[in-house]
Parts: C-alpha cells; sequence; structure tokens
C-alpha cells in the first residue's frame, strides 16, 4: 500500500471499472515511492502493488482486468510481481 507520510495518495486515476455491486475499479494512486495499482470492491482494496513508471501500471491494470486473476487473491500469495513493479508493504 501507499506510505502513511506520502501527501500525493489522495490523488488517484480511475484505470476502469465494472458495474458490479458493490463495483470493482481499478485506479493508480500517486506515491512517492512510485505509482500504486489498487483494485477496489467498494471500500475494500483487493489487491496492490507499486511500480516503477505509470506505463507499467497500466499494462498490469489491462491484464488483470483480462485475466481477473485479481478475484482470487493473485498478486497477494507472494508470486513474482510483474517486471517493473515492487513489492508492497
Amino acid at each position: 500500500m501507499a506510505c502513511a507520510r506520502c501527501p500525493y495518495t489522495q490523488s488517484y486515476t480511475l484505470l476502469w471499472q465494472d458495474d458490479r455491486d458493490p463495483e470493482v475499479k481499478a485506479i493508480m494512486l500517486r506515491c512517492c515511492a512510485g505509482p500504486e495499482l489498487q483494485i477496489r470492491r467498494g471500500a475494500d482494496t483487493l489487491f496492490a502493488e507499486i511500480f516503477k513508471t505509470r506505463t507499467a501500471v497500466l499494462e498490469r491494470s489491462e491484464q488483470l482486468r483480462a485475466d481477473r486473476s485479481w478475484e482470487s487473491g493473485a498478486g497477494e500469495s507472494g508470486e513474482a510481481p510483474m517486471p517493473g513493479a515492487e513489492q508492497s508493504a
């Protein structure tokens, strides 16, 4: 997750969302550690990764949208992150 001290964590970009109830959406947060991708269902964060570049965030969000691996918790199970990703704390 983004660091608590970062003044940018309230700034985010909506990358995609679906119309489930509650809705599922992918957002990109700004953080001093790098851009962070989060998949959220309502108020719950299902998936979070920090990347080195915005391009890597966009590529990963589209991959997750296509394969829906966030539904099973993939990415938080210790699997190797995509190139350009850093482990989130």
